[in-house]
């Protein structure tokens, strides 16, 4: 659904996700073509559990411009919490979206893929089983404050440390490398 159109898309997303789920196949939903007030996370749990898994692209919405690279916004934050929180990550096969002509290209890839790690850290950093008891017991007191609480995690640190765990630079120290690239390699492409 999506994949490879801009600003249009011949059919419906329910089409789509019927036909996926009559022929017992992946159902591909990408991100960016959507309305800007849906929130596309909210359909995996409607599909997955009668589904065969998900095909999920992962892109910003074409709004004023093309820049599709995946960025750790709310959208994003929200698909990878989903993802984790319900079990559905061995459902789902994620791709990327690194289209940005503005940027370097292997720069967008860094941090599209950065990004999306991060909403799944993001997700498993949750306290899943204290908000599933709060939801079940129906304490959405609870709920409402655990969710805010986790606001302030410290989500920085537990990334940092990931990196290092990766022998990957953390913060922004991976654009020396993709600069040093960029002016070594990519300048000399015609």
């Amino acid at each position: 659904f999506g994949i490879g159109a801009e600003s249009f898309t011949t059919g419906s997303n329910d089409f789509y996700l019927s036909y996926a789920l009559t022929r017992d196949i992946l159902w591909t939903i990408d991100a960016g073509h959507f309305h800007p007030t849906e929130d596309v996370s909210d359909k995996f749990t409607a599909f997955l559990p009668f589904g065969k898994g998900l095909m999920l692209h992962v892109s910003r919405p074409i709004r004023w411009d093309s820049d599709h690279v995946v960025i750790l916004d709310e959208a994003t934050t929200r698909i990878g919490e989903t993802l984790v929180r319900n079990d559905l990550l061995d459902k789902t096969f994620i791709g990327m979206d690194f289209f940005d002509a503005t940027i370097n290209r292997v720069a967008a890839m860094v941090i599209g893929a950065r990004s999306t790690v991060k909403s799944l850290l993001l997700g498993m950093l949750s306290p899943i089983e204290t908000l599933k008891d709060a939801e079940s017991t129906g304490d959405f007191t609870t709920r409402l404050a655990v969710t805010e609480e986790m606001k302030s995690y410290p989500f920085g640190a537990v990334w940092e440390f990931y990196c290092q765990q990766q022998n990957v630079p953390a913060g922004t120290e991976w654009l020396t490398e993709v600069k040093d690239y960029e002016q070594k390699i990519l300048t000399e492409r015609k």
